[in-house]
């Protein structure tokens, strides 16, 4: 069932797996937002009804008061104040009442009520309702209410005996002893009352310590998911993107070799999928074409380009499929590399182990893929839609140098050269030329001495012939051939930086000038690059 589900993600386009990555992200932070609101009303019914006690507690210690003030001015507007000051616990009792009978039987509104009426926010009186439901048989907030219905029992006391005093205040004949024994019975209920309103505090504070950590748990498991499942899809995808255009550039450089029996593999029906099948026709057909010319007799030269011209334009297709497949990609890579952006600079501080690391990677990893499709783009991009023009190879030149005037002023190099003739050429890519040449001899400088860089000319029948010489570490007889192929590297990205793909370009360039490039090298002593344009362009 597992190998089902997967194989039927990796079939699904790349931009629906984005999205599908979009939306399981943007669920789960839906969930951690549900989660943090549910927290903080809960945390705020506590609050408020920490807040409605002080307000039960004062409304109770005033109503003494004034009852004791009553006893000694025998004031009515006293006993008055007494009775409103009593309306708040007996709203509090009114709403305690209310939300103690069967769930079913609760009216709401009549719980909320009795809570304004105990001098409670409006905003709090549906929190306040809701947390004592919901939560009424957690043991700390069990005893809260435990601890507010003992106190509401001393309270019904308490206002019996103020209802008594007032009889006996207005009773005739007047009986002083009978009030002051009345006086008398305030006191004990008072002791009563001070440790249940300690109780009802202390357990809700506990209560909320106890809400305080779950809440954080839930927190802490939904960020981790969060977390977790944004890293998998992430890294899934951009292992199928990275693994699918690996076996297409292979692919492609096999073809490049004239080995048209390699075939890319495609690990699914998404876009890179429909690309490496397309590169394997197109692969299959060149392969068909290559069996039809070697069997064509030389002798007919119509034939020969026929199939010449056939060859031709199969190569443009694959330059346009190379084209395609690298803008193309350019897209998701850009909307991987955004989430990765994002989870580094959301969760760096919150992840443990290796998790920082394997961002690392993954942002190292999506930069090395950019750099890569960015060089095929340019690769593909050599010599489409140019015309060629007539171009004072001085002035080029000086153009290049000014454009690598930091690198040389910095590796302290010295660039000397003769003087070059006016050439029909591209301009644009024989500047990418002399740059790249120029650009490794700096580059690839020997550690002992500073870059002494040398560019010759001399003049054949039909072509010029180009000599870029320099100092630098040389390379060995062995690698002399492979250099110009396109990705290829001869040191580690740690010790020198570039994809690989410069030589190549100035390989593709050179051929687009109808000539060939070669290099001669001792290794510690430096190397030099011949190349050949031709004049008849």
């Amino acid at each position: 069932m597992k190998k089902s589900v997967f194989r039927r993600f990796r079939d699904i386009s790349i931009a629906k797996k984005l999205y599908f990555t979009v939306g399981i992200m943007a669920l789960l932070i839906a969930v951690e937002l549900a989660v943090l609101i549910f927290s903080i009303n809960t945390l705020s019914s506590v609050r408020a009804y920490v807040g409605g006690e002080g307000l039960w507690s004062k409304a109770q210690k005033d109503a003494l008061y004034q009852l004791l003030k009553y006893a000694r001015t025998h004031n009515e507007a006293d006993y008055a104040k007494f009775e409103g000051f009593m309306k708040v616990n007996q709203g509090d009792h009114k709403a305690r009442m209310e939300m103690s009978k069967p769930r079913g039987d609760i009216n709401l509104s009549v719980a909320e009520e009795g809570f304004y009426e105990g001098r409670n926010d409006r905003e709090d009186l549906h929190r306040m309702v809701e947390l004592f439901l919901r939560f009424h048989s957690n043991k700390y907030i069990s005893r809260a209410i435990i601890a507010w219905t003992r106190a509401d029992e001393v309270i019904t006391g308490f206002m019996a005996l103020g209802e008594r005093l007032h009889q006996a205040m207005t009773a005739v004949p007047y009986s002083q002893q009978r009030v002051d024994a009345i006086l008398n019975e305030i006191d004990p209920l008072n002791d009563r009352l001070s440790p249940l309103e300690d109780e009802f505090s202390f357990s809700l504070g506990e209560g909320s310590r106890w809400l305080e950590h779950v809440i954080l748990r839930l927190l802490f498991v939904v960020a981790l998911t969060v977390e977790c499942t944004g890293l998998l899809l992430a890294i899934t995808v951009s292992r199928s993107i990275q693994r699918g255009l690996n076996e297409i550039l292979l692919s492609s450089r096999a073809v490049a070799k004239g080995d048209f029996r390699r075939r890319a593999k495609a690990y699914g029906r998404d876009e890179i999928g429909m690309l490496a099948n397309n590169f394997n026709t197109m692969a299959e057909e060149l392969e068909r074409l290559e069996g039809e010319n070697t069997e064509v007799n030389n002798s007919l030269e119509k034939k020969v380009r026929q199939r010449t011209s056939e060859m031709e334009s199969k190569n443009k297709e694959l330059e346009q499929f190379a084209y395609v497949a690298s803008h193309d990609l350019q897209e998701p890579l850009r909307t991987i590399s955004g989430f990765v952006e994002l989870l580094q600079k959301e969760y760096r501080g919150k992840l443990e182990g290796n998790g920082v690391k394997y961002l690392d990677y993954m942002s190292q990893g999506s930069d090395r893929m950019k750099t890569l499709i960015k060089d095929l783009l340019d690769y593909s991009r050599i010599g489409r839609e140019k015309e060629a023009m007539v171009l004072d190879g001085n002035i080029l030149l000086a153009e290049v140098l000014a454009d690598l005037d930091k690198s040389i002023n910095d590796s302290e190099a010295r660039v000397s050269s003769d003087r070059l003739p006016s050439l029909h050429a591209y301009p644009t890519e024989l500047k990418l030329l002399l740059q790249n040449l120029i650009t490794n001899a700096i580059k690839f400088k020997h550690p002992d001495r500073a870059p002494e860089i040398t560019i010759g000319i001399s003049e054949e029948y039909s072509h010029w012939r180009f000599v870029v010489g320099d100092n630098g570490i040389g390379i060995e007889p062995q690698f002399l051939e492979r250099i110009f192929i396109i990705f290829q590297r001869l040191h580690s990205r740690t010790k020198y930086e570039g994809s690989g793909i410069g030589l190549a370009h100035c390989k593709k360039i050179v051929e687009l000038h109808g000539g060939a490039i070669w290099a001669q090298s001792q290794p510690g002593k430096g190397s030099q690059f011949y190349f050949t344009i031709s004049k008849d362009l």
